[in-house]
């Protein structure tokens, strides 16, 4: 279909041309006329060209001012780009730390050792128990020391001072304490039955680290229980005793009694 139209018009525009043609070959007059006319068309033609291009150019040359000035105007905006200001922090010297060794360890549990004094210091000390016995307001009672020659014999004079000191210091001491343990545990069971009473005497080496050895009756009551039930009493009093400075012998009566 298309192929058709197309044909059609082909040769419509063929017999236009032709027939133009003749009629210019008849008429030569007015083909002469015509081609005047279009001479003097051509010149007006030139002449509006002549006049178009100068306003063409001053078209280009606004152009060119607007870009200019849009360009500066561009160049005016353009914004500098604003610097970080970085503060300086003060510089400050390092003092170089000097290092402090820690202090060693010291190690407080050390070993018990017993030293033996010599004699300058015994004497020393013998005569300081004695001035602070001497210094007493209360003297030693004589029945006391009655009591303690008495117990003692003739061992009381092999005594150091400093023993003996203590001893007649302490002895009544030493009684009150073993008697208020007594009454704590209470009488015998078996003495209370038979309604028994009666004294014994004990004898045992005090330390002066509160220990106590070779504890034996010396004198005994004449009843076992009794016997028995001191060195039980001894056992647990003795934590309560003054502790000497040296090594003393104690001996002293205990007294059991029926009420």
């Amino acid at each position: 279909m298309k192929l058709i139209i197309l044909a059609f018009i082909i040769s419509i525009s063929l017999h236009l041309l032709l027939f133009n043609n003749y009629e210019l070959t008849q008429n030569p007059k007015i083909s002469k006329k015509v081609l005047e006319k279009e001479k003097k068309a051509n010149v007006t033609f030139v002449k509006i060209k002549k006049e178009i291009k100068p306003i063409i150019k001053d078209i280009v040359k606004k152009v060119e001012t607007e870009k200019k000035k849009t360009v500066t105007a561009k160049k005016k905006v353009i914004k500098k780009p604003v610097k970080n200001v970085v503060k300086k922090r003060p510089i400050t010297k390092k003092v170089s730390k000097k290092l402090v060794k820690a202090p060693q360890k010291i190690d407080y549990k050390k070993k018990r050792t017993t030293k033996v004094p010599t004699k300058k210091k015994m004497k020393t000390l013998e005569n300081k128990t004695l001035e602070d016995f001497l210094s007493q307001e209360d003297p030693v009672d004589q029945k006391v020391l009655n009591e303690i020659q008495r117990l003692y014999g003739r061992e009381f004079e092999t005594f150091t001072k400093i023993q003996k000191v203590f001893i007649e210091k302490n002895f009544n001491s030493f009684q009150i304490i073993t008697q208020r343990v007594l009454t704590r545990l209470g009488y015998p069971k078996l003495a209370i039955e038979r309604r028994l009473s009666g004294r014994n005497v004990v004898e045992f080496l005090f330390h002066p680290n509160g220990d106590i050895s070779n504890l034996r009756i010396t004198n005994s009551s004449g009843y076992e229980v009794f016997d028995k039930y001191t060195i039980k009493l001894i056992e647990i009093a003795y934590k309560d005793y003054p502790r000497p400075k040296t090594s003393t012998k104690l001996k002293f009566n205990v007294q059991y009694r029926l009420y």
